[in-house]
């Protein structure tokens, strides 16, 4: 068999072996390359509501319970403590509370896993496993193949020796700028 066969057909079914984890790669890539605009991991809720005032500085975990559940959907309390600023810190399943006696305002935040970004964001940033970490590594060798069989696949002016050398030299030319003009 042909040398230049051989790599076509290579090329073409570990081509389509790789692109389900590349496409994993891609959805997470675009979200964690903009993880200023948004949390692509977790989602907050912040919920605001207006108890009664209490002068008490000091309250019991029943107490506490009580605010709880005054919440649309009360939080899982898990403990509480009083700050020196006389601030209740309520611990709470998923987040925190934040009960102030004298004004009667209790705020409560909730970091919630995004289902899907969540568990994608971390196999692309190899944040499981050492055997993930494995697979991880055996896709790149299988796209620096991918990508080096490519080059081999076509002959004459659409070929590595035609217009190949040039987009390849573009391809390389693109991650240069920004790593001389941008990175420090």
């Amino acid at each position: 068999m042909k040398i230049r066969r051989l790599l076509r057909i290579l090329h073409r079914d570990l081509g389509y072996f790789v692109t389900g984890m590349l496409l994993i790669y891609a959805i997470s890539g675009i979200a964690l390359n903009h993880r200023k605009d948004w949390n692509p991991d977790y989602r907050v809720i912040s919920k605001v509501i207006q108890v009664e005032r209490s002068e008490k500085h000091h309250f019991s975990e029943e107490e506490i319970k009580l605010i709880l559940n005054q919440f649309d959907e009360p939080p899982i309390y898990k403990k509480h403590f009083t700050s020196k600023q006389d601030v209740v810190k309520v611990f709470v399943e998923g987040g925190m509370v934040i009960y102030e006696p004298e004004s009667g305002v209790a705020e409560l935040e909730l970091l919630l896993k995004r289902p899907i970004f969540y568990h994608i964001n971390k196999l692309h940033m190899a944040a499981t496993s050492k055997a993930w970490i494995w697979v991880s590594d055996f896709l790149s060798i299988l796209l620096i193949f991918v990508g080096i069989s490519g080059l081999f696949l076509l002959k004459g002016k659409k070929g590595l020796w035609g217009r190949g050398l040039w987009l390849m030299a573009l391809g390389f030319a693109v991650p240069l700028y920004f790593l001389i003009f941008y990175i420090s």
